[in-house]
């Protein structure tokens, strides 16, 4: 049951071209492996590089910076084609793209000079790192301090639940330089071999398993002054930069899911349909409304970003109904499957580990709510 873009004129072709190339990368080096991949929670660097190397690593990044230079409904192609193949490495492959994005925005010319070419090659993953045991979604609440000294700045502390942890080469970091809440903020880039800094435990998941969630430890680790992305207590602006663009991912991750699930449940209700649930068809048909409903919601996000507009009310919306739908859709298709629906062989289980956790990440679904009674609130002042 292949899904439909509507209007069909809106699929460029760019977006054509990327889910095609995507797909064809996706069956060759993610399906194969990824049932064992989640088994043993393995990420594979070599798998990101393949990505990396035919662009995929740095996808909207101008090409003069090294990336391919294509617009965002190339991007959000691509996360939901390797989605549907592993939600894990699309996760990875939107991380990569936080620090990336910060550093267009914020860095000054010699770290661009620096870093971007090599985000272009693959030759450097990206981390992004924000949360702390005590500040999760109120993150203003972040204790990390940065103390200036003669040779920049001094970090003491510890974050959490960063992604892609021990395997990154570059972590976009944000630390306390001073007290006011958000102001106090300061956003910095560290690489991999830092003096003073250390990947500590490892986290065991539920879902995501191919994708590594680490602690950061910080023992008076030295960063200097060019290492500073943007100007002391810019760092929540920073961060909040590319928050927005981080839950649109989420979102469209999310649809890859339910669109996942739902091929999978046509095609063995094809095949067996009586052995199914009843009312299989009619669940499926609703899902599949909304599926085709959110798909238009990005496309229209997509083109806001590629015309620089603020999107965070469409980004809150994306990520609340994008993982709410992989939750009900991967639920219901376990359901529709019986005694199938948890078996491995047949992945819709893995997929409704994964779809849990969409709920959770780049702000509590509860948080995206706010935002939108929020936006909500304005829109009657």
């Amino acid at each position: 049951m292949p899904f439909r873009y509507y209007p069909e004129a809106g699929l460029d072709s760019d977006e054509a071209k990327t889910r095609s190339t995507v797909r064809a990368l996706v069956d060759k080096h993610i399906r194969p492996t990824i049932g064992e991949d989640d088994r043993t929670s393995q990420f594979r660097r070599s798998t990101f590089e393949v990505f990396a190397r035919e662009g995929f690593g740095a996808i909207f990044i101008n090409a003069a910076l090294g990336g391919k230079g294509l617009g965002y409904e190339s991007y959000y192609a691509a996360i939901e084609e390797v989605a549907r193949g592993s939600v894990s490495l699309a996760i990875t492959l939107g991380v990569n793209h936080l620090p990336q994005g910060a550093l267009v925005q914020f860095g000054n010319p010699d770290q661009i000079a620096r870093y971007s070419k090599r985000f272009g090659s693959g030759e450097l993953l990206g981390a992004f790192s924000l949360s702390e045991p005590n500040a999760g979604s109120d993150a203003t609440g972040l204790i990390l301090a940065a103390k200036r000294d003669g040779k920049g700045y001094v970090l003491n502390g510890t974050k959490a639940w960063c992604s892609t942890a021990g395997f990154a080469d570059l972590y976009l970091v944000m630390a306390r330089t001073g007290p006011d809440r958000s102001k106090g903020i300061t956003a910095f880039l560290l690489e991999k071999d830092t003096s003073g800094f250390r990947v500590g435990k490892q986290e065991k998941k539920m879902g995501l398993c191919a994708s590594p969630l680490g602690e950061l430890i910080f023992e008076n680790c030295q960063v200097p002054d060019s290492q500073r992305i943007g100007e002391e207590g810019m760092g929540m602006k920073v961060a909040l930069s590319q928050l927005d663009g981080g839950r649109v991912v989420i979102g469209v991750i999310g649809l890859a899911i339910a669109k996942e699930c739902l091929e999978r449940l046509w095609s063995l209700g094809k095949k067996e349909g009586e052995s199914l649930a009843p009312g299989w068809q009619a669940r499926s048909a609703y899902w599949y409304a909304r599926a085709q409903a959110l798909h238009s919601v990005v496309h229209q996000v997509a083109l806001s970003k590629n015309r620089g507009e603020p999107i965070t009310a469409l980004a809150a919306q994306i990520k609340l109904l994008g993982s709410d739908l992989a939750m009900e859709v991967s639920s219901g298709v376990v359901e529709a499957l019986g005694t199938r629906g948890v078996l491995r062989e047949y992945e819709v289980e893995r997929l409704l580990r994964d779809a849990k956790a969409l709920q959770i990440v780049e702000g509590t679904n509860q948080i995206q709510q706010l935002v939108l009674a929020r936006e909500m609130e304005a829109m009657q002042s």
